[in-house]
């Protein structure tokens, strides 16, 4: 998964943790609940989904080698009594057929292998009766077509899981969106409930709810927007970087989270101005320097503005 992706699956996990902490205080909450249910279950496929995206492919590869080299060496093995057989019966044209060296059956590529074991099971079939007085009996032969046939998989295997992981991928992407929706547009709204009732639960469900991707790319700004009474943070507070890029002047704009927090990413090296914008409240701006090697914090204080208390 995308490192944002895994953010947003990190950040959902505590949340479904902290619903099973407090599940026996909400059973008065059947909806609560019931949207809380419905969000374990597109987790629990998510991860299925995402088990199949990491499936190892290399691991595969390793696994074909391993078969090739059996059976090449089977096939060595069997054609060294197919040659004495061609030998003893004089038939030089079946001695031609199975005289490939050992070396030479080891570098055969994947497909020429398989045609070649299989020309060698049909030749060891034709011949079944008499080759049982050079060693060759039906489980030698049984043993080799079951060697090609489990090959045979190895080959179609990644072919088969490269399709796998891209339907995964694009399942996660499909319940990732899901499982947002459903947090911004039910259980966020659910959990409004316990403002005044249980501010510490819905306190600590919005600093979880965040979803911190700061370690997953490099940011430019960060910082946390709080009012200058209570020092509360301040949430929906419009955020906007102006800086240059190139010869022309850029901005971005952001909107400070439920706990007051706000981020840029891709701001180019050099000087910016920060403006902080929110109704009943003074504009702020903010002059700083942006470095590519780590963020700088902008930490800022909003004061109410005169009659509009």
């Amino acid at each position: 998964m995308k490192d944002y992706q895994n953010a947003v699956v990190k950040m959902i996990d505590e949340v479904l943790l902290l619903f099973r902490e407090i599940n026996n205080k909400n059973k008065d909450q059947s909806i609560l609940q019931k949207h809380v249910t419905r969000l374990l279950e597109f987790n629990t496929n998510l991860k299925k989904f995402k088990k199949i995206q990491e499936a190892d492919i290399k691991g595969i590869f390793i696994e074909k080698t391993k078969a090739k080299k059996e059976i090449s060496a089977n096939i060595y093995k069997l054609t060294g009594s197919l040659r004495s057989f061609a030998t003893d019966n004089s038939n030089d044209l079946l001695y031609k057929e199975v005289a490939k060296s050992k070396s030479v059956i080891n570098k055969l590529a994947d497909l020429n292998l398989v045609s070649y074991a299989e020309f060698v099971i049909n030749k060891l079939n034709e011949y079944k009766t008499e080759l049982v007085a050079y060693a060759i009996s039906d489980k030698d032969i049984a043993e080799l077509t079951s060697e090609i046939a489990y090959f045979n998989e190895l080959l179609l295997k990644p072919a088969q899981m490269r399709k796998e992981v891209k339907v995964a991928t694009a399942n996660i992407k499909a319940l990732i969106t899901k499982m947002l929706n459903l947090l911004s547009e039910s259980i966020d709204n659910d959990m409004l409930q316990y403002v005044d009732t249980k501010p510490e639960l819905y306190k600590k469900y919005r600093v979880i709810r965040e979803i911190d991707d700061s370690q997953t790319t490099a940011l430019s700004i960060k910082g946390t927007v709080v009012d200058a009474d209570g020092k509360k943070p301040l949430p929906h507070v419009k955020v906007t970087a102006k800086f240059k890029a190139g010869s022309e002047l850029a901005d971005k704009v952001k909107t400070t989270s439920h706990i007051g927090n706000f981020q840029f990413k891709g701001i180019p090296d050099g000087k910016c101005t920060v403006i902080f914008e929110l109704e009943f409240y003074d504009k702020l701006v903010k002059q700083i320097a942006v470095y590519s090697n780590r963020a700088t914090e902008l930490d800022v204080v909003m004061e109410k503005t005169i009659n509009n208390n």
